[in-house]
């Protein structure tokens, strides 16, 4: 999460920070982001299930989510896709992370 964190500040964005799913789903809720970076094991339930709750929530729905995880195998990386999620998978390089920020958030902008 560290690296993570600063990577996305030297992007220029601002990084929240939740420890577990669940308070990461209840700030989500308060702070509406632009985009959620979600790792696939978290140490209280499941990133797929954070994004269930992220996608039936009216607060949450619209906002994207990025899977960062080191899940590689394609059973994992088709069940974030399947959620039509993002996908990117660790050890991270600053670079590409930024450049998936970037890219999602503009899709972001030019739907709505």
């Amino acid at each position: 999460m560290r690296m993570a964190c600063a990577a996305i500040d030297r992007g220029g964005y601002t990084a929240l920070k939740a420890k577990d799913g669940k308070s990461g789903f209840e700030l989500a809720k308060i702070e509406k982001p632009d985009l959620i970076i979600l790792d696939y094991n978290l140490p209280d339930i499941k990133g797929p299930d954070v994004c269930k709750l992220l996608k039936s929530h009216s607060d949450t729905q619209h906002i994207p989510v990025l899977y960062l995880t080191s899940l590689t195998d394609p059973d994992y990386v088709v069940n974030c896709f399947e959620q039509g999620e993002n996908y990117l998978s660790k050890p991270i390089s600053v670079n590409l992370l930024l450049k998936h920020i970037d890219s999602i958030l503009k899709d972001k902008k030019s739907q709505n």
